[in-house]
């Protein structure tokens, strides 16, 4: 069973998000990589629903998904892939719209191997300590975690 996650703050810029799964590395990546597989486990639980998803999961590849919330209420996140290395690392700077956009968000993202699951390690740098708490006030975490466990329950094989 998977353990809920687990945030820690470093410094006045660092948000570091940990979260284990029941799947490898290899399918963990593809549920982060491939739209399809994105607007199942980020749609739904939360009443929110990713209406648009697109990836282009290369070096220098544009992503961005599209949010829409039970009162119609829309949000963004877009990105840019800084460096790949499947199925372990993804680096990529990100972009929330809300509707205006936040400051960049650098992301590293490790799938480790953890016996026959996988840790996910994401460490989040933000400009400054007011642009991190602006972004856990959204409730972030909260939805990240009602995300994942929609992950859990997705048939990956």
């Amino acid at each position: 069973m998977p353990n809920p996650l687990t945030f820690e703050l470093v410094g006045d810029t660092q948000l570091v998000v940990t979260r284990d799964f029941d799947a490898p590395p290899a399918l963990v990546w593809r549920a982060h990589m491939e739209p399809e597989l994105v607007k199942k486990w980020q749609s739904g639980a939360d009443d929110w629903n990713v209406v648009n998803c697109v990836i282009d999961a290369a070096v220098g590849g544009f992503y961005r998904m599209d949010h829409e919330g039970p009162d119609g209420s829309v949000f963004s996140i877009t990105g840019t892939f800084l460096d790949l290395d499947e199925p372990h690392r993804v680096v990529q700077e990100e972009v929330m719209l809300m509707p205006e956009p936040s400051p960049p968000n650098h992301i590293e993202t490790l799938f480790e191997a953890k016996g026959a699951g996988t840790r996910m390690t994401m460490t989040m740098t933000l400009p400054d300590a007011e642009t991190r708490k602006m972004i856990m006030d959204t409730g972030m975490l909260d939805g990240m975690e009602i995300s994942f466990k929609s992950l859990d329950a997705l048939e990956l094989a």
